[in-house]
Order: C-alpha cells, then sequence, then structure tokens
C-alpha cells in the first residue's frame, strides 16, 4: 500500500532545521490534515504539494502526519539538501533518495582516520537504549551528574530515518545536553553522517570528540507481537559493534509496570530477546531496585539472562521520583513513553537514569583501564571488573 495525494498548504505552523510542520487541504477531500516535511523547502501558504498518506490512512503511531514528497508546480531544479563533498546515497533509490556528506568517504576530511583499523571507542561508555522516548531521560541524568561531559547521540536506522522528527533531540540541543548527533547508516540529519553504525560510534568519539555516547533507535520502532519482529533486534549489532570497538556497553532495559500487554510487563520480552538470544558479547544491564513486590519479578527475569549469556547486572536502588522530576524541569523535558507519564510509569525512566549515573560513576575506573590499551575496555574480565567495582562503590 502507497497512498499519494495532492493537496494545498493553507498553513506553516512550525519550522525548525530540516523539518516543517504544514496544514495541508487536500484535493480529493477537501479536508484540512497535518503534513511534516523533512527538506529545507522554502514552502508558503498556497504551495501544490503531494504528500504520502499512507502511515495516517493505516493509522500508525507516525504523529498523525502525512509526509510531503515535494511541491507539485516547480519549474526550476532546486537541490532541498545542499552538501560539500558527499557522494553517498542514503534511502537509496526511494523517491527521497538524497546525497550526503559521510564523515568515512573518500572525498571528506576524515577520510583517512577512519582508514585506520585500529581506530577504537578508547573505552567510552556507551547508553545502548531501544526506546527513543527514554533519551532525555538518560542524557538528562548525564549533564546533572557530569555537566562538563560532552555528550553525543547516534541514531541508527531501524526506525524513523529523518532524525528531524524527533523533537526531544532538537530539545536536548538547544538546552545544550546534547553537543551533537550522528546519523548512521540510512537514517540522515545528524551533524555527522555515516555509512555504518560502526563508524557512526567512531565518528562521535573521534570527530565528535564525545565522552559519553547515547546510542538510542530513532522514534517510530515497530513491534509485531512476534518473538523477533521488532525494532529492537537492531541493539544485538549495537551491542557487538560497542564491544568489538573497545567501548563499554550500558544497556538500559525496557521496563514497564503499566503496559497491559504481559510480554511487556516488568523485563519487555524485547530486552529478553536481544540479550538472551542474539548479543554475542556481554553489556552492563542496569537493574533498578525498587524495594517492593516487583524486584522479585525483575530479579526473576534478570537471572535468566545471566544464565543465557556472560551479561553482567548492576543493580542499585530506583532513583527516586524527585530526581525524575528535578530532571525534567532543569532541562524543559517532558519525559512520556508509550503515551504515558513518567509518574503513571517510571520504571521505564529509573532505568534509563539508572544506567546513566552508572555510566558516569565509571568513569575513574575506565579512565584507568584506557591507560593499559584502548581495546582491553572491552574484554568480559574488564567488565565484570567494572561491575564489581560499581557494587563496590554503591554500597
Amino acid at each position: 500500500m502507497l497512498r499519494v495525494a495532492a493537496g494545498m498548504v493553507t498553513e506553516v505552523r512550525e519550522k525548525r532545521t530540516g523539518v516543517q510542520i504544514l496544514d495541508v487541504r487536500l484535493h480529493d477531500s477537501g479536508l484540512v490534515e497535518p503534513a511534516v516535511s523533512f527538506f529545507d523547502e522554502d514552502l508558503a501558504a498556497g504551495d501544490e504539494v503531494l504528500v504520502n498518506t499512507t502511515a495516517v490512512r493505516l493509522q500508525l503511531g507516525t504523529g498523525g502526519f502525512h509526509i510531503v514528497i515535494g511541491k507539485t508546480r516547480r519549474t526550476v531544479e532546486d537541490d532541498l539538501s545542499p552538501g560539500a563533498w558527499g557522494h553517498v546515497m542514503k534511502m537509496r533509490y526511494a523517491p527521497s533518495q538524497l546525497a550526503v556528506d559521510t564523515v568515512e568517504e573518500q572525498d571528506s576530511p576524515y577520510h583517512e582516520r577512519f582508514c585506520d583499523e585500529s581506530l577504537s571507542l578508547e573505552g567510552t561508555p556507551v547508553l545502548i537504549g531501544e526506546l527513543h522516548s527514554l533519551l532525555p531521560a538518560a542524557a538528562a541524568a548525564v549533564a546533572w551528574a557530569a555537566p562538563e561531559k560532552r555528550q553525543v547521540y547516534v541514531m541508527p536506522d531501524a526506525a524513523s530515518l529523518p532524525i528531524a522528527l524527533s523533537r526531544q533531540v532538537a530539545r536536548l540541543k538547544s538546552a545544550g545536553v546534547l553537543a551533537a548527533t550522528v546519523t548512521a547508516g540510512h537514517a540522515w540529519g545528524g551533524d555527522r553522517e555515516t555509512v555504518t553504525i560502526h563508524n557512526g560510534l567512531l565518528a562521535a568519539r573521534h570527530v565528535e570528540q564525545a565522552d559519553v555516547i547515547l546510542c538510542f533507535l530513532g522514534p517510530g520502532v515497530t513491534g509485531t507481537g512476534t518473538p523477533l519482529g521488532f525494532s529492537g533486534m537492531q541493539l544485538a549489532e549495537v551491542i557487538h559493534a560497542v564491544s568489538l570497538l573497545g567501548g563499554i556497553p550500558f544497556f538500559i532495559p525496557r521496563l514497564s509496570f503499566a503496559d497491559p500487554r504481559k510480554r511487556h510487563f516488568g523485563i519487555s520480552h524485547h530486552t529478553r530477546t536481544v540479550l538472551g538470544r542474539f548479543a554475542l558479547r556481554p553489556v552492563l544491564l542496569a537493574v533498578p531496585e525498587f524495594g517492593d513486590g516487583r524486584d522479585d519479578i525483575v530479579r526473576s527475569q534478570t537471572a535468566e539472562l545471566i544464565r543465557s549469556g556472560s551479561h553482567l547486572a548492576v543493580s542499585r536502588p530506583a532513583p527516586d521520583h524527585e530526581q525524575l522530576e528535578r530532571l525534567e524541569q532543569m532541562f524543559g523535558l517532558s519525559f512520556v513513553t508509550m503515551g504515558r507519564h513518567w509518574r503513571n510509569d517510571p520504571a521505564p525512566f529509573q532505568a534509563a537514569v539508572l544506567a546513566a549515573d552508572l555510566a558516569v560513576q565509571s568513569t575513574p575506573f575506565l579512565a584507568e583501564c584506557a591507560s593499559g590499551g584502548t581495546h582491553r575496555c572491552a574484554g568480559p574480565d574488564t567488565l565484570a571488573a567494572l561491575a564489581l567495582f560499581l557494587t563496590r562503590s554503591g554500597v
């Protein structure tokens, strides 16, 4: 199914770098409906446009927007996404394919750096999460605990492709929480572009000088209620890339006690599938302790993950509600996931904040570790030593 319609822009409601929110009157129905454009094309009331209506007609969670394909009455050829050296195409062979300036391609000023096979993450902590809605809580927690640390967000391509779709990323950048963004694979629109998630992580470290890397899927993840049919499966590849490149993977479990779906109760089957069956390298798993019956559920689910792999669980008391409220207010953010504010479902945000706190607290250990060799930090023995260090420091 691919539905398109012609219409006329009646109002430009919002405009920021890389995205415009419009009202469009569709010619066939006469209805005025919201649409979004991801290119810096000058759109105004009265412009005739072609829009993709598929997702809205299927009532999918796209924010209720049609997607603008472009103006229909164009008389000259325009460049809607100018670049400097880019020859790498993203969204290849789709109607909106575009050339971007990837950091690793031959004409890039960074090309020679990425030719170095010894390039590593040098023990950089990487916060890994499935739900984009948890990114603000994790980033705010790092900024609160260690404001001097430079945070860079790396967006893979398993969910949305244009990073401009994320209002959260725009807010985090405007608040000075995120220093830069990198879009990897077919995701596009970041401050830096890369062909692969591996170079995306390396670009965060060596081009944008990240002290902490946040790698969450973009907004708009897909799930099918089947064991393997969900966007978060890509996180297994992220874990492998972080580990083999010498970074420290801090994994944020998808955790909820308010989701009515049994498969997402406690630690979601998404997390349990990725870590239990497909992640071939260990992670540090942040496990909040609630001090009530929920701990028995999480403890049982965590034990299964540890038995099935070599993952290290680090348990700490869950960050309290006052901390969540402080982070939300301080940075002008809104902590909402799956339509639920943190006051109605605090557990996922407590897990994200805990993982961020652990990443910050690991800094002294990682600094000493990296001095012994950049790749040594990824080893299971080092992760076990770090887990012990964090456990002891939390007592």
